[in-house]
């Protein structure tokens, strides 16, 4: 009986956890609107090449492409425009592969790959 109490505890404990990281998920995202500002993670071979976990960036409130994302992170120099090229580079958009035309808009989350291995020069 008491074991049967403690796990409802737990899994009452568990669900407002839950609850809780979607509010603060939601409000981030929301902050991130409001600030016209999308979330860029870098993962990898992007992330070690790029000295770069994750980053925030503002995006223009009118149509902007995960193509002009990149050109905008490109023009940061060479480690940046190598990394980023477009024959190795993959991306998602809130969690869904995305092609360079992607559209990008304010509250999104922009995770960036690379096809590259981290041997690979």
């Amino acid at each position: 009986m008491q074991k049967a109490q403690a796990i409802g505890c737990d899994n009452g404990l568990i669900g407002a956890l839950g609850q809780m990281r979607k509010s603060l998920h939601a409000f981030f995202f929301t902050s991130l609107e409001s600030k016209h500002q999308v979330v860029i993670m870098y993962f990898g071979r992007a992330s070690d090449s790029l000295l770069m976990t994750s980053e925030r960036m503002v995006v223009p409130g009118e149509v902007y492409t995960l193509e002009q994302l990149l050109n905008r992170l490109r023009e940061r120099g060479d480690r940046w425009a190598d990394e980023l090229d477009d024959k190795h580079v993959m991306c998602t958009i809130n969690g869904k592969n995305a092609a360079l035309s992607g559209h990008v808009e304010a509250g999104n989350e922009i995770c960036v790959y690379s096809r590259k291995s981290i041997f690979e020069p």
